[in-house]
């Protein structure tokens, strides 16, 4: 431990915490609240507190009594200080604390305002009275110490991004109140695209490689990776947003880690009430959007004017004790009303509502000081009903988009010994994933461009499925002292057994695709100039799938002297993903995650330190690679000509546009088309037969993973400023996505002999396969398309396959400062210099909305590679944030939140030109585009930027005076101030049809949140 200090660190001490009285010469010192650093790890759950003690002198106390209480709670821990004035106290739940210092010859020091919080070391070093020592130089009629506090700077860990308290953060700072915007306050956070709601890119990973933990409790969706079960703000305690560096504890993920505890109870009864409310009356409308369709029309494609956004909602909560120092209650009950109503150019009107109640409670069992059981339980089923009231329509169709479920938490935490420190969980959680409605009996008619749903569901797809996850895992803390240093080692297993379980199909049963006529040929120069026609889409999948994940680790914090720590662990994981027949289709080894950190005390002050960082992090295979994949999936694509929409033609003068709308305004007429002859193209995706697992993942497939390396420097000033700089590169390394050998496979039979009358398809899946991009593709082919290769294992190597290596690196540069709120004002901001580029975003894929994690688009056809290469989606070159609070007096408090990013870079989408077999040439996913002269490359983000995004954000906060026990509060937040009216997204597809330019490229999508205000009162006590 250390204990370095002199007399000019005291003296600064005693300045900010004492009372200057000026009849006498001494000074009693106080304890200075002051928060350690908070962006470090210590475990999913709880934090510790290390500290030195020492006397005026600087020099350590050995063998003084350290006794540190919970305030409220029964929590309390009793140790030692050592040769060096050091003691440890781990595993501690995340609050307030009361510290007592006493030993033989020192007047006994009292604080009861220490703070631990979630995943962070709390160090101090401690000063005490100690009979007949002074300081430097001086009488010890000059000072009277009575105790003081410093915080240092925590040298334990090695982890970048930032901890807050909920509540103390909502109390002082303009946010909405979600936990993405909990994120968003963390450097190197970029929000993500809105195709996939209010998600947000960590260090240049998709939305979809964050993991989220509750009270130690994995509640990911861990289908698509993408946001996980929705927890209201008010449950929350503490948020620890990790967005590098992290331990070998955390895995399965490649972007950051989100890890909270929620609100507990204690031995002083708790209670309040609020409302919040968003009225539209108060909001801000954008300008509307517009499009042009194939036949030169120009249609407004949404009438942002009549947008409405309501938000209500309400919480009311209580704790206390059941019984008094040894059962605690935390109960919790979150109304909402919240309503969103949009109009397309059509005039098509949908409106949904979000308005099923969130409950849950927290139960904390102190058996003794030494072991304690945490139960927790809450409910987010949510209903959210879509209204959308279609062309022609008098009754809106209903869509009912059911997500969350049920999830219990049980933790055991018990403290054996002084060295040892074990803790146990068990969970279990649900989450739906089901989408229905009321025209689910209507086929799916989708009309020409900006014309949207005219038939069917509106959501297109119809699903019913749940998801299910059961976790266990066991975890122990071992403290070493002596042995070449001490060590913390904490070790651990965990298991998740996860089923996910699904069925869809389009509306009706059938999907019509509309496509309007145009100047020039289209789908690869199969439909002539002025020509309609229609693409007809089947997909009917679904079964139940079995998911295994086991993963061990060990992780030694060794302080190696009292200047240098070295952090070194290794995480060992396994995925097993399984058929729907319960078979292995994909599997990985224990891959190794080697997590190497160290932190150096630059100048033995505690107060600067230099920290480096290696890691690897490996993902699981996503849910939905079981459902798309290892299932009996039947995905076709029918391309026809049609001489009639619901069996009406077009009226002399008339255009395909307005037949179409013609039609969709008789609702009895479902609007289905007349088909001519036998299609022209047809494409089968997947044939609906299961395939064996031999056949749909390569042999020698490798786990997904990033190498990231962090170098950092962090300064505490004595006033309690302060300051950090971290450099970040991460780099990814094996992808896992699908690959349609369809386009290569005739190439390696002629590679290898085999006649083409005898080379047949890989599997049943649509020749599809999952493999690592780059990587040759080992593989045992079906015995029905390869009845001469049964049994039989070949390899088709990399340069036929004719598909680069998945690529994504991310550069940053970060720079960030903290004053800490000290009653009065606290101030905190980043600068974030980043570029993210390769050519795979992740998970998802941005530039065309694509959430089907681990099976996008990216590698589907070797010629969708050409200028894949470029800057990605979530790529944002400069990020600046600062926010803050100043409390005008004790009771009115402002606060303010400045958000600045440069834009996102944009490629062009469309059509393969080249006609040389390497991919479809009819739909519009590669990066080429119609310029005057013929098709040419456009390498991803190489074309347009969109706009810089600018908002300030304010809130005022009041204390009403009352007579009654308690705090009432009025509080109002302004989010968007100024009204910034940045565009949000841009649309990127350059080419209407193949060899037809888009005249919609570059059109403006949607614009950012304009200005809106939110109201609140709240009562507590």
């Amino acid at each position: 431990m250390r204990n370095k200090s002199n007399r000019q660190s005291l003296l600064a001490t005693t300045m900010m915490g004492g009372m200057a009285l000026a009849a006498v010469a001494a000074i009693p010192l106080v304890a200075v609240v002051a928060t350690p650093s908070a962006a470090v790890a210590q475990d999913f759950t709880s934090g510790a507190l290390q500290g030195s003690v020492q006397n005026l002198a600087g020099d350590p106390v050995a063998g003084a009594t350290v006794t540190v209480s919970q305030n409220e709670r029964a929590f309390s821990r009793t140790t030692t200080t050592n040769g060096e004035g050091g003691f440890r106290i781990s595993g501690a739940p995340v609050g307030r604390y009361t510290v007592t210092i006493s030993a033989p010859g020192v007047e006994t020091f009292t604080d009861t305002n220490v703070a631990i919080g979630l995943g962070s070391t709390a160090d101090y070093t401690f000063t005490v009275n100690q009979a007949g020592v002074v300081a430097d130089g001086s009488d010890v009629d000059d000072i009277i110490v009575v105790g003081s506090r410093r915080a240092t700077v925590d040298f334990d860990r090695t982890t970048t991004g930032i901890t807050l308290d909920v509540q103390e953060t909502f109390d002082r700072l303009p946010t909405a109140r979600n936990l993405t915007a909990i994120q968003l306050l963390a450097p190197q956070t970029t929000p993500g695209d809105s195709a996939f709601g209010n998600e947000v890119s960590i260090a240049g990973s998709s939305v979809a490689e964050n993991v989220y933990y509750l009270n130690g409790m994995n509640i990911t969706n861990f289908r698509t990776f993408v946001g996980g079960n929705t927890v209201p703000f008010e449950f929350y305690q503490q948020v620890d947003v990790k967005t590098g560096g992290f331990q070998a504890e955390f895995g399965r993920n490649t972007g950051g880690a989100v890890v909270a505890v929620s609100r507990s109870g204690s031995n002083e009864f708790h209670g309040g009430a609020n409302v919040y409310y968003n009225p539209d009356s108060l909001r801000e409308t954008v300008p509307n959007t517009s499009v042009i369709r194939v036949d030169g029309t120009t249609a407004v494609s949404a009438n942002n004017d009549l947008d409405e956004r309501e938000q209500l909602e309400g919480n009311v909560w209580l704790s206390g004790p059941i019984l008094r120092d040894h059962i605690y209650f935390f109960g919790f009950y979150n109304a909402r009303d919240f309503s969103q109503s949009d109009t397309n150019g059509s005039g098509t009107r949908s409106t949904t509502t979000f308005n099923d109640p969130f409950y849950g409670g927290k139960v904390d069992f102190y058996l003794n000081p030494d072991h304690r059981l945490e139960v927790t339980y809450f409910k987010d089923d949510q209903s959210n009903e879509t209204q959308q009231l279609l062309a022609g329509a008098s009754d809106p169709s209903l869509t009912f988009n059911e997500t969350g479920g049920e999830t219990s938490i049980f933790q055991y935490t018990g403290n054996l010994t002084d060295w040892l420190t074990i803790s146990a969980l068990y969970g279990d959680n649900s989450f739906n994933q089901s989408t229905i409605g009321s025209a689910d009996s209507e086929p799916s008619v989708i009309g020409f461009t900006g014309q949207g749903t005219l038939r069917g569901n509106p959501a297109q797809l119809i699903e019913t499925g749940v998801d299910e996850r059961k976790l266990m895992r066991f975890d122990a803390d071992v403290y070493v002292t002596n042995f070449f240093g001490d060590h913390h080692i904490r070790m651990g297993v965990d298991r998740e057994d996860l089923t996910t379980s699904s069925v869809s199909s389009f509306s009706g049963g059938i999907q019509y695709v509309y496509r309007g006529p145009a100047t020039g040929t289209q789908v690869g120069g199969a439909v002539p100039a002025n020509t309609p026609y229609v693409r007809v889409r089947n997909i009917q999948r679904g079964g139940s799938f079995d998911i295994e994940q086991t993963a061990f680790y060990i992780q030694d914090a060794w302080d190696v002297t009292d200047r240098l720590s070295l952090q070194l662990g290794v995480r060992a994981e396994k995925f097993d993903n399984k058929n729907v027949d319960g078979d292995t289709f994909a599997s990985t080894d224990f891959d190794l995650s080697p997590r190497i950190g160290a932190a150096y005390d630059l100048f033995g002050d505690q107060r600067t330190r230099l920290s480096a960082f290696y890691g690897r992090y490996y993902i699981p295979i996503a849910g939905n690679t079981n459902l798309r994949l290892a299932g009996a999936e039947l995905f076709t694509d029918d391309y026809y000509f049609y001489n009639s929409v619901g069996g009406l033609t077009r009226n002399p003068g008339e255009t395909e546009a307005q037949l179409i709308l013609r039609c969709a305004a008789d609702r009895s007429n479902a609007c289905a088309p007349g088909l001519v002859g036998d299609p022209f193209l047809e494409i089968v995706n997947s044939n609906g037969e299961a395939s064996d697992p031999a056949s749909l993942v390569s042999q020698n497939l490798e786990a997904q993973h990033q190498d990231e390396f962090i170098v950092g420097i962090r300064h505490e000033m004595d006033n309690g400023w302060r300051f950090s700089a971290n450099a970040t590169y991460r780099e990814l390394g094996a992808v896992m996505e699908d690959y349609d050998t369809s386009f290569i496979i005739g190439d390696y039979c002629a590679s290898v002999g085999i006649a083409p009358a005898d080379c047949g398809a890989i599997n049943n899946a649509g020749e599809y396969v999952l493999l690592n991009p780059g990587s040759d593709l080992v593989i045992s082919p079906d015995p029905t398309s390869f009845p001469f290769l049964a049994g039989q294992t070949i390899t088709i190597p990399a340069s036929i396959l004719d598909i680069p290596e998945a690529e994504r690196t991310y550069q940053a540069l970060e720079l960030s400062f903290e004053r800490p709120w000290d009653g009065r004002w606290a101030l905190q901001g980043s600068v974030v210099l980043a570029k993210s580029e390769g050519n795979i975003e992740g998970g998802v894929k941005s530039d065309n909305g694509q959430d089907d994690t681990g099976l996008t688009q990216d590698f589907d056809e070797p010629g969708w590679t050409d200028g894949s290469y470029g800057l990605l989606p979530n790529h944002r070159g400069q990020t600046f944030k600062l926010f803050g609070s100043y409390a005008v007096t004790d009771s009115i408090t402002l606060g303010g939140n400045l958000f600045i990013q440069s834009p996102r870079a944009y490629g062009c989408i469309g059509s393969y030109p080249l006609g040389d077999g390497r991919a479809v040439p009819s739909t519009i996913t590669a990066n080429y585009c119609v310029r005057p002269g013929g098709s040419v490359l456009t390498p991803r983000g190489s074309q347009f930027d969109g706009q810089w995004t600018k908002r300030f954000d304010m809130s005022v906060a009041w204390d009403v005076p009352v007579s009654i026990p308690g705090t009432v509060q009025l509080r109002a937040d302004i989010f968007n101030v100024f009204d910034f009216t940045g565009v949000a997204d841009y649309d990127e597809v350059g080419d209407a049809s193949a060899g037809t330019a888009s005249p919609n490229y570059k059109n403006i999508l949607s614009y950012q949140t304009p200005r809106n205000i939110r109201i609140g009162l709240s009562y507590q006590f």
